[in-house]
């Protein structure tokens, strides 16, 4: 496709970018041609200028719709969302979370590392769920590429289309100015001798004159349009030829680059999990060995050490012996103030009873 837009028409020496006719440019064959062209132009005739032209429109609307109903504009956009999808998948992986099975399958023998296992499975389920994802958008990705192909060919059709509008435009252009000269000359002869017309017949020429005037505004407006249409649908064409080779270029080297990639990003870190779990596990038994070898000293001094002593101690013995002599001699001291006490109240109850015979006595 041509970045150039080469969108002079075919009637460029006799219309200028503002749309005016140069009529001094018009060959004589050319002039019958155009004025056989709008010979339906009748001022006697009220909808002569709403009909002109009309035909051609009705057809450019026609192809349109069609055009309309056969391109889906979304591609373009729905194409940019599947690549923003797809860099979000490959930013979703990462690497470091990344197992080994073979190592997964010696963790779930050790009770404390169980979860790493879980772990591991779930970040493998993540890495098949992405993998599966990019391929779904990578198919559409590539939909969309053939999409993007067809929609060019279609607005190509267009753009071939439009060019023969314009020429129909110009020629219909030509056709009235042509006729919008005659008109007025035709007119500037009435109102030179106005007592051989009626005054609406000037009056009806003048407004019919005026009206064509507007149409032929409307057609250059069309015309101008058109032409800026050609430029729109190039820029559309290039833009979807980029969106195309994106896709080409995303399809066949970068997904093929980043698979290869992670590949060798995996192989590398289960080769670095090797070796820590290796380390790991040399590190669980050394420290396995050193704590039993510790706990089997201190057992072993533990169990000499009562194994030599006596069932009971001398030390036990010789307070168990203090306590008995003191016992003895608390008994003993105890047992003599019992005596003791015991003299003295049979001392104090005889004092008590001959007090108490004497007061009976005098009592009587």
């Amino acid at each position: 496709m041509e970045d150039n837009l080469s969108l002079t028409p075919v009637q460029s020496n006799k219309i200028d970018k503002d749309g005016n006719v140069n009529l001094s440019a018009i060959t004589p064959d050319e002039e019958r041609k155009y004025q056989d062209l709008g010979k339906d132009l009748n001022p006697r005739d009220v909808n002569s200028i709403l009909n002109y032209g009309a035909e051609l429109q009705n057809s450019m609307e026609r192809y349109s719709n069609q055009f309309l109903s056969s391109v889906r504009t979304q591609d373009a956009g729905e194409m940019g969302t599947l690549i923003n999808d797809l860099l979000g998948e490959l930013n979703y992986i990462d690497v470091d979370e990344l197992n080994q099975n073979a190592i997964t399958r010696f963790i779930s023998g050790i009770p404390f590392l169980k979860k790493l296992v879980f772990d591991a499975k779930k970040l493998f389920q993540k890495y098949d769920t992405v993998v599966n994802n990019i391929d779904k958008i990578t198919n559409k990705i590539k939909a969309g590429r053939i999409n993007s192909i067809k929609d060019n060919s279609s607005l190509q059709t267009m753009f071939d289309s439009n060019i023969n509008y314009i020429k129909q435009m110009e020629e219909l252009i030509i056709s009235g100015q042509l006729k919008f000269k005659e008109l007025n000359e035709q007119l500037a002869q009435m109102e030179a001798n106005p007592s051989a017309y009626q005054d609406y017949e000037i009056a009806d020429l003048r407004e019919y004159i005026n009206r064509l005037d507007k149409r032929l505004a409307d057609l250059k407006v069309v015309r101008y349009i058109m032409l800026q249409s050609l430029a729109q649908i190039r820029v559309v064409q290039n833009n979807n030829t980029s969106i195309a080779e994106k896709a080409q270029s995303i399809v066949t080297t970068t997904i093929p680059v980043w698979k290869n990639q992670l590949t060798i990003a995996v192989a590398l870190y289960r080769q670095k999990q090797n070796v820590e779990m290796q380390k790991k596990i040399s590190e669980t038994t050394n420290t396995i060995l050193q704590k039993n070898a510790e706990l089997l000293k201190q057992n072993s001094i533990d169990v000499a050490r009562e194994n030599e002593k006596t069932v009971v101690s001398i030390d036990t013995l010789k307070r168990t012996t203090q306590a008995l002599i003191e016992t003895l001699n608390e008994v003993k001291q105890i047992h003599q103030q019992g005596a003791q006490n015991r003299t003295v109240l049979n001392s104090e109850l005889q004092n008590l009873e001959t007090e108490l015979k004497k007061h009976v006595t005098s009592m009587t």
